[in-house]
């Protein structure tokens, strides 16, 4: 009769962990159902709010090419969105010498963005970090101000880059971007370390 009462244990533990394995895998799949939710909800509220690119904003041409090789157009409009115009510079103002400009190295040249901070520190601006720009390397350098007008007193420093206005928020760089009012992409036309 033990025998019998050992094994009735050893079948209820078992019963018992198989419906505990059940159970707790039923909780994951629920789990995974609402993510699941959450996300598809989430993509489809993000594609009502896209907003569709208007051409006549983006900088074309092979005198103004972003990038190198022939996707230049491209990246520019996946990079800021379709919002990026280009600044006059009759109505152009000053930024302040404590405003945050980050400059960010988009060549393969190592120590590109820290001569420039150098260059930037000389001419009197006080907060400006560096970073590196991530994917393809740019052939020519670019400015682009958070604040539309700002910004005529960066080509002092880096005379031939464009000003532009956009958002920070689609840069992919290793740099903090908040709290920046320019932001400096140095391309290789502005290469003064290889140089």
């Amino acid at each position: 009769m033990a025998k019998k009462k050992k094994q009735s244990a050893v079948g209820i533990f078992f019963s018992f962990f198989l419906k505990a394995i059940v159970i707790i895998l039923g909780l994951v799949i629920l789990a995974m159902g609402a993510y699941l939710l959450r996300y598809t909800l989430t993509a489809e509220a993000e594609n009502e709010d896209e907003v569709t690119v208007d051409e006549s904003v983006l900088v074309s041409g092979s005198d103004d090419s972003l990038a190198s090789g022939s996707d230049a157009d491209d990246y520019d409009a996946l990079l800021f969105d379709g919002e990026a115009e280009t600044v006059e510079s009759a109505e152009s103002v000053d930024l302040s010498y404590e405003d945050k400009i980050v400059i960010l190295n988009a060549t393969d040249t190592k120590g590109l963005a820290g001569a420039w901070k150098d260059k930037f520190v000389a001419a009197g601006f006080q907060n400006v970090e560096v970073g590196n720009l991530f994917g393809n390397s740019w052939e020519n350098s670019k400015i682009i101000v958070t604040e539309e007008g700002s910004g005529s007193n960066l080509n002092t420093v880096i005379e031939n880059a464009p000003v532009e206005f956009g958002s920070p928020d689609s840069i992919e760089c290793d740099a903090a971007m908040d709290g920046a009012k320019a932001i400096v992409i140095i391309g290789t036309d502005n290469d003064i370390v290889s140089q």
